[in-house]
């Protein structure tokens, strides 16, 4: 008769800290790696040491891209914790769930601490479109009646999607502070196109007119003659593997600064997102910058006003879901790594760590506002900027701008 095959149990996997031990389950096939990642253990946070079956002391090991099969004469992985914190404290694993009022459309998780106890609740709340919009209307109208004065003039951005919506219907609410509304979308590349319809359906919605501006004027926002190569082209060329997103930024600001001094006022407004203002601001932290300000960030002589600043991405889109599908389908990739990886860094925080993501919005404004970031003219450029532009950059900035075959 054939033998067996000798049977190798597999170690056991525990995370140790001053607090305790806490037993993670894996499977033979997983590498310990994969097993932390499962559990929402960081493995820089940890120092491996593998209890031999044999006997003797746990030994430091190097282990991490290892299965769980393949660990040999290991009765025990500890994986001791680095400082005398629990890591589980803030675990999502628990949560209690909180309904909707009405049919629900999106959902978001939030955490209620309480210091005296050292304990964190979480809970899943269940978001109606009507109270995703009531969250909404109630953030853009604290924001808006606390950095534009009543009955002032504010022209708005707007593209069509599910920010778009949400941002013209927390502006429509303010029927006690009297702004008027001027809303405005760039044509000029295929996203920007695509919203289009879109953005003329929302105003209408509203009764708001929308302002179009067409892919030449756009151009002329930065001296490109009319009948020259289209602007992303021009960008990808001598900008490669960088994202478009960072020029379609300053366009839609030089634009709605347009439209503003033609207006006389001094107001403007994009859908700029909790999200989105704290990956910026991460950037620039990181890179040496302080806070770009929020909500309101004075560039030479308009103010941008970011309504939105305290609202999740999640309760935007819960507010017009259609609108919201519609802007995702358009949207084209980035293979842009800074962009990629800050995202990424914010929206890891935001998921294992409910609510610090507006406490750290919080914070960074309040620094922001403190020691606001000083913009100056740029006398080549014919836009402010806010620190002096190195010259390799400039030119080739200069010649995305002339370096273009006119089209026939």
């Amino acid at each position: 008769m054939p033998t067996n095959p000798t049977f190798r149990s597999v170690p056991t996997v525990s995370v140790v800290t001053s607090h305790g031990r806490q037993r993670l389950t894996g499977s033979s096939d997983e590498r310990l790696i994969d097993i932390l990642n499962r559990n929402n253990v960081p493995w820089s946070a940890v120092a491996v040491y593998v209890l031999p079956a044999s006997g003797g002391e746990p030994r430091l090991t190097p282990c991490l891209d290892q299965r769980l099969e393949d660990f040999e004469d290991a009765a025990e992985v500890l994986l001791y914790f680095n400082r005398n914190v629990n890591p589980f404290l803030f675990s999502i694993d628990d949560f209690a769930t909180i309904d909707s009022e009405g049919a629900g459309a999106t959902e978001y998780v939030y955490q209620r601490m309480d210091n005296e106890q050292g304990s964190a609740e979480a809970f899943l709340k269940k978001l109606s479109p009507e109270e995703c919009q009531s969250i909404i209307a109630d953030r853009v109208g604290e924001t808006i009646r606390a950095h534009v004065p009543a009955g002032a003039d504010i022209v708005v951005g707007v593209s069509g999607g599910g920010d778009s919506n949400a941002l013209l219907y927390g502006l429509s609410q303010l029927t006690d502070h009297g702004v008027t509304v001027h809303p405005v979308i760039l044509k000029g590349i295929p996203d920007w196109d695509a919203g289009v319809p879109r953005a003329q359906a929302l105003c209408e919605k509203y009764g708001l007119p929308l302002r179009v501006i067409e892919a030449d004027e756009v151009k002329e926002l930065l001296g490109i003659p009319r009948d020259s190569v289209a602007l992303i082209d021009r960008f990808e060329r001598e900008f490669q593997g960088d994202d478009f997103e960072f020029l379609g930024t300053l366009l839609i600001r030089l634009a709605l600064s347009k439209a503003a001094r033609d207006l006389g006022t001094p107001y403007i407004c994009t859908g700029v997102n909790l999200e989105d203002i704290v990956c910026e601001n991460l950037f620039r932290v990181s890179n040496g910058m302080k806070p770009a300000g929020f909500p309101v960030r004075p560039i030479g002589d308009v103010t941008l006003v970011l309504p939105l600043w305290m609202c999740p991405k999640r309760i935007i889109d819960g507010c017009f879901p259609k609108y919201s599908l519609e802007n995702y389908d358009a949207r084209y990739p980035c293979f842009s790594l800074g962009r990629n990886l800050y995202y990424s860094v914010v929206y890891a925080m935001q998921s294992q760590f409910p609510g610090y993501l507006e406490q750290l919005a919080r914070g960074m404004s309040a620094l922001s506002l403190k020691e606001p970031v000083e913009y100056t003219f740029h006398e080549e450029l014919g836009f402010h900027v806010e620190r002096s532009v190195p010259f390799p950059l400039l030119r080739r900035f200069r010649k995305m701008l002339s370096d273009a075959v006119p089209t026939t």
